[in-house]
């Protein structure tokens, strides 16, 4: 097997083992998962886990942090597609980010859920992209305030409410209900707009 090879199959464990982690980690909740179960689950020894993650935290961490990152890069993606309006940005954002969270629902659950439990050093390495893009809400929500179409007064209450808003998704969301993700998403783009006071000009 060549380097290139081996390489993919490594990346195909690893992914492997990620995969069964966040379900373990949504089924069982952080606490009560083992690595031994993760291993079984993942169709490898605990040995080959632990070849590619220290212990249950690191596991953790990277599913946390790749799903921010990844919710991240889907509100920058929806921001660069928008205009410059302040009201057509925030809904593109809240859009984005909402149906992140429908189509990823026990990672966006976990990452509500089970943060709580991991040490200082390790909550610090996930909520670096979670803080920016809280700070991206916040820079649209002021320059709608500052050019009169939205009527708030307190913009960082606000995105926190909308923000948590969307976290909500997760919790009830079914792909066999009436509305599609992307309806949902939509709805809650508007949703959105009520919550900042949005009066068009």
């Amino acid at each position: 097997m060549n380097s290139r090879s081996n390489g993919a199959v490594l990346s195909n464990v690893r992914q492997r083992i990620l995969d069964t982690a966040l379900d373990e980690f949504y089924t069982a909740g952080f606490h009560a998962a083992t690595m031994r179960n993760i291993a079984k689950s993942a169709g490898c020894s605990a040995a080959n886990v632990y070849n590619h993650f220290e212990n249950k935290a690191e596991l953790l961490v990277e599913i946390l942090r790749s799903a921010s990152d990844e919710q991240f890069a889907a509100t920058r993606n929806a921001l660069r597609k928008a205009g410059p309006e302040p009201a057509d940005r925030w809904a593109a954002a809240v859009v984005a980010h909402s149906l992140y969270t429908a189509r990823n629902q026990r990672a966006c659950l976990v990452a509500n859920t089970e943060l709580r439990y991991l040490e200082e050093i390790d909550r610090k390495r996930v909520v670096g992209s979670r803080d920016a893009q809280e700070y991206l809400f916040v820079e649209i929500a002021e320059k709608g305030v500052e050019q009169g179409v939205f009527s708030v007064p307190h913009v960082h209450q606000a995105v926190t409410a909308v923000l948590t808003m969307c976290s909500g998704i997760a919790l009830w969301y079914r792909t066999d209900g009436p509305l599609s993700a992307q309806a949902v998403a939509e709805s809650y783009g508007v949703y959105a707009l009520n919550l900042v006071g949005y009066r068009p000009r």
